[in-house]
C-alpha cells in the first residue's frame, strides 16, 4: 500500500477527499503513525468557513494542507534516535502536541514559551495534519504515550483539555473564587473538569444555549450552577450572579470559551471590579469590539489570553483517568464523512473522525451515508419512548397523541394555553385532556404542558416542564386562521402584512424553534425521530389559501434542510402532508371544495407506520387518499 485517503484544504469551504495521496516517509527526527482517531475542533470549523485568522494575510493556514490538529496515532515508522531517547516502539499509541517549534533557537523557546515560537507551525494549518489515514509527527514535536486504560477515541480529548488546564493555570484561581464559564464545548467542559479536579471548592456558573451540555457540566462539577441562554437574557443572569456573589458584586473570573463576540461582550457584565477575564476561544472575526473604558477606568480588569496546551498534557491525561468525560464524545464518523463532522460541531460536543472505520467510497464526498451513527442496533420501538406532540389540544395533533398512547409511548401533549381544548370544543383543559387520553388508551403515562412556542424563551419555558429526553417529536402546531380567528381565504395579492407574519409564525417559526431546542439533544443521544406535519396544499399552486400554502411550503423545505443536516446522526426527520381532513377548519374550506376528506385516524396511523419504518429519511409522505396522485 503506497497511497492513502486524505482530506485536502484548498481554501475556505474548498475541502476535498482524495484517495491517491502518497503515504509520507519519515525524515530525520520524524515519526510516521497510522491515524486512529481525529477530533474535530471548533477552530477546524472556523478555518473551513474562511476565518481571516487562518486565511488572511499572515494567517496560520496554507492551501493544500491536510487539516486536523487533534489526533491519536499508532507508530508505524520512527527515527531510531527518537525511539531511543523517548522509549517509543513500533505499535505504541502516541500523540504529538499540536505545535511544532524551533525548540531552542528563538527567545520564546529558550524561555519556556514554545507555543509562541517565532517559527511556530500548527498541525493541520501550516503542516499536514490528521484528516488522513497516516501522518508524520514532525521534528520538533513533543510526544506523549497514551496511558494504558485510555482508548484512542477517549484519549483524543487530551488536546483540548490540556488547553483548558493551561487556562486554569493562567487564571491563578483561589478556593473561594466564584467563576463563570461561557460555552460548554470541549474546552469549556474540560475547564470545568480541570477546576473540579484541582480546585473542588471553587463555585462555577456555566452558560450555554444547549441544555444537554449544561446537564453534562452539572454532572462533572459538584458546585455548579447552570443557566440556559435560551431561557434567560444575559442581563437577567448577570443580575443573578451579582446577587450570588454578595458584596463583591460580580464573578472573580470569567472564562470565555466559545470565541463568540456576544459571549465576549457578556463577560464584562459578569466580572467584578478588579476581576479577571480569560479569553480562550478563537474568534472567527479578526477584530472584536471591547469596552476599554470599563476594562480600565470602570473595573480595572486583568485580561488574560490563552492559546494551546503546552506544559499541561500530563495533567490532561490525569483528568481523563479521574473523571468520566466519555459523554463529551457525541459523534464518531468515518473519514469520508468529514464535511458532516464539521457541520455537527455546533450541535454536538466532540465529533471524531475514525479513518479505520470502513465506509463505501463516495462518488461525491459531499454526500452522506445513512445512518452512520446509531447506538441502538435494534429497531426503534415506540413503546416506552418519550413522545412530544406540539399542537395536540385538538384535531390532528390530538389524534396523533392518542395513537402514540395506544402504542405504549409516554406522551406529552401540548396546547398554547391550559384551556386550549375548549377553543375547538374538544375538551376543557389540557390537564383534563391528558386524563381523558389516559382513560381511552389505558395508558397512565400521559402528561400535559402548555405555553406559547413563538420565541426561544417561551419554548424553553415549556421544555423546562419536560424532565426526560425526547425520543419522538411531532411538530403539529399551526393554524389556518387570520388574526381575527377566521379561516384565511386570501390570495397572494390580497394578503395583509399582519396575517402573513402571523401565519408564518404559527406554522413555520414555531416548528423551527422547537426543532432547534430538541434535536441537539436527540443528536447527543444518537436516538430520535422527528415528524413535521405539513399539508398537501403546499405541494401545488392554489388560487386561494395562499397564506397557509406558503407557510406550510416553508415547513416542507425546512424539513428537507434539517434532514440533510442530521443525516449522519442516526436521527430520522420526515414530513407527513395530510390532505383535507374532517375537522372543523378544513370542512369549512378545502374539504367542501374538493369533495375529498380523510379522517384524523388516517394521519395518526401514517405517523405510527412512519415511526416503525427503517431507512426513510427526508421524505414528504402524502396522506390524501390519492387526491394528488398525478400532481408534480
Amino acid at each position: 500500500m503506497t497511497n492513502m485517503k486524505a482530506v485536502i484544504a484548498n481554501g475556505p469551504k474548498d475541502y476535498k477527499l482524495i484517495y491517491d495521496k502518497p503515504i509520507p516517509k519519515i525524515q530525520d527526527g520524524e515519526v510516521l503513525v497510522k491515524v486512529l482517531v481525529n477530533g474535530i475542533c471548533g477552530s477546524d470549523l472556523k478555518m473551513y468557513e474562511g476565518s481571516e485568522f487562518y486565511w488572511g494575510v499572515g494567517g496560520r493556514a496554507r492551501r493544500g494542507v491536510i487539516p486536523g490538529h487533534e489526533f491519536i496515532g499508532s507508530v508505524v515508522d520512527i527515527d531510531p534516535l527518537i525511539a531511543r531517547d523517548q522509549s517509543i516502539s513500533i505499535g505504541d499509541v502516541v500523540v504529538a502536541e499540536q505545535l511544532v517549534a524551533c525548540r531552542d533557537q528563538c527567545w520564546f523557546c529558550k524561555n519556556g514559551m514554545e507555543h509562541k515560537c517565532d517559527k511556530l507551525v500548527i498541525y493541520g494549518q501550516g503542516v499536514d495534519g490528521c484528516m488522513a489515514e497516516y501522518m508524520i509527527y514532525q521534528k520538533g514535536s513533543w510526544l506523549h504515550k497514551v496511558p494504558e486504560g485510555l482508548s484512542p477515541t477517549y484519549a483524543v480529548l487530551a488536546e483540548p483539555i490540556a488547553v483548558s488546564v493551561r487556562a486554569m493555570d493562567r487564571a491563578h484561581l483561589k478556593p473561594t473564587d466564584l467563576i463563570v464559564v461561557s460555552g460548554c464545548g470541549t474546552i469549556g467542559l474540560g475547564l470545568i473538569a480541570a477546576i473540579e479536579t484541582y480546585y473542588p471548592d471553587v463555585s462555577i456558573i456555566v452558560l450555554d444555549y444547549f441544555q444537554f451540555k449544561l446537564d453534562l457540566a452539572k454532572s462533572i462539577a459538584k458546585k455548579c450552577t447552570t443557566f440556559n441562554l435560551s431561557d434567560k437574557t444575559v442581563s437577567t443572569i448577570a443580575d443573578i450572579v451579582r446577587k450570588m456573589s454578595g458584596e463583591q458584586n460580580g464573578a472573580d473570573v470569567f472564562f470565555e470559551c466559545s470565541g463568540s463576540p456576544d459571549s465576549i461582550k457578556a463577560g464584562f457584565e459578569f466580572v467584578r471590579k478588579c476581576g479577571t477575564f480569560v479569553h480562550i476561544g478563537i474568534c472567527k472575526e479578526i477584530h472584536v469590539d471591547a469596552p476599554w473604558n470599563a476594562i480600565s477606568a470602570g473595573k480595572e480588569l486583568t485580561i488574560i489570553g490563552c492559546n494551546l496546551g503546552r506544559h499541561a498534557w500530563p495533567r490532561a491525561f490525569e483528568i481523563l483517568k479521574k473523571c468520566d468525560l466519555s459523554q463529551m464524545i457525541t459523534h464518531r464518523l468515518p473519514l469520508e464523512e468529514y464535511s458532516n463532522a464539521l457541520n455537527l460541531i455546533n450541535s454536538g460536543i466532540k465529533v471524531v473522525l475514525d479513518p479505520t472505520l470502513s465506509a463505501p467510497k463516495l462518488l461525491n464526498d459531499s454526500k452522506s451515508l445513512l445512518p452512520l451513527i446509531n447506538n441502538n442496533d435494534e429497531q426503534f420501538k415506540i413503546k416506552d419512548s418519550i413522545a412530544f406532540v406540539t399542537g395536540s389540544s385538538h384535531g390532528i395533533g390530538r389524534a396523533i397523541a392518542i395513537a402514540l398512547a395506544k402504542e405504549g409511548a409516554k406522551v406529552i401533549i401540548h396546547g398554547t394555553n391550559h384551556d386550549s381544548p375548549s377553543y375547538s370544543n374538544e375538551g376543557t383543559t389540557m390537564t383534563i385532556l391528558a386524563q381523558e387520553i389516559s382513560t381511552i388508551t389505558n395508558n397512565t403515562q400521559i402528561t400535559a404542558v402548555w405555553g406559547d412556542l413563538s420565541t426561544k424563551e417561551s419554548v424553553q419555558s415549556v421544555l423546562n416542564h419536560i424532565k426526560y429526553p425526547i425520543d419522538i417529536l411531532i411538530c403539529c402546531s399551526g393554524e389556518q386562521t387570520t388574526s381575527e380567528g377566521k379561516i384565511c381565504n386570501d390570495t397572494c395579492l390580497t394578503i395583509s402584512d399582519s396575517d402573513t407574519k402571523l401565519s408564518l409564525n404559527r406554522n413555520f417559526w414555531t416548528t423551527h424553534l422547537v426543532c432547534q431546542s430538541i434535536v441537539p439533544q436527540m443528536i447527543h443521544n444518537h436516538r430520535g425521530h422527528v415528524i413535521i406535519i405539513g399539508s398537501t396544499s403546499a405541494l401545488i399552486g392554489r388560487e386561494k389559501d395562499a397564506l397557509y400554502t406558503v407557510s406550510k411550503a416553508a415547513v416542507h423545505q425546512y424539513m428537507r434542510c434539517l434532514a440533510t443536516e442530521v443525516k449522519s446522526s442516526g436521527i430520522r426527520v420526515n414530513c407527513i402532508a395530510p390532505g383535507p381532513t374532517l375537522i372543523e377548519q378544513s370542512t369549512q374550506n378545502i374539504g367542501k371544495e374538493q369533495g375529498i376528506s380523510g379522517r384524523l385516524e388516517h394521519v395518526a396511523n401514517a405517523v405510527i407506520h412512519l415511526l416503525n419504518m427503517d431507512f426513510v429519511h427526508g421524505q414528504i409522505i402524502r396522506v390524501d387518499g390519492g387526491e394528488q396522485a398525478f400532481s408534480s
